[in-house]
């Protein structure tokens, strides 16, 4: 089995990665809080869900294997965006939260952040 439920923000900046620091659970430790990146252990499918929580407009994207895929997006002050995907993985494949950006600068709130994945169906 492997899933994983992670809230709180440890850091984000300007096209970088973001590291969640609030364990809720990490069945299999695919998940490293340290890098903020979710490493494929057993292959399949797997769902991803992340939420940010922006003062103003800012937007993240979950990505696999550094490609940008379903963004998430909170347009206005005290605004929450969430966007899940569904990934096949193979052994290695790696999924984070990144990319984040704002014309502005760049602000996320701590507390209300979450990146969660789970194991839907292994390969045969």
């Amino acid at each position: 089995m492997s899933a994983f439920s992670y809230s709180g923000l440890l850091i984000v900046a300007n096209t970088s990665d973001v590291r969640f620091y609030g364990i809720n659970y990490n069945i299999g430790n695919d998940y490293n809080s340290l890098t903020g990146i979710f490493t494929c252990r057993i292959p399949g499918i797997y769902w991803f869900s992340a939420t940010i929580y922006g003062s103003g407009s800012v937007y993240c994207y979950i990505r696999k294997n550094d490609y940008t895929t379903g963004m998430i997006r909170a347009e206005n002050p005290s605004d929450t965006g969430t966007a899940s995907e569904v990934f096949s993985l193979k052994q290695g494949d790696r999924v984070n939260v990144g990319n984040c950006g704002n014309p502005n600068g760049l602000h996320l709130y701590q507390g209300a952040n979450t990146f969660s994945g789970v194991l839907v169906k292994p390969d045969e």
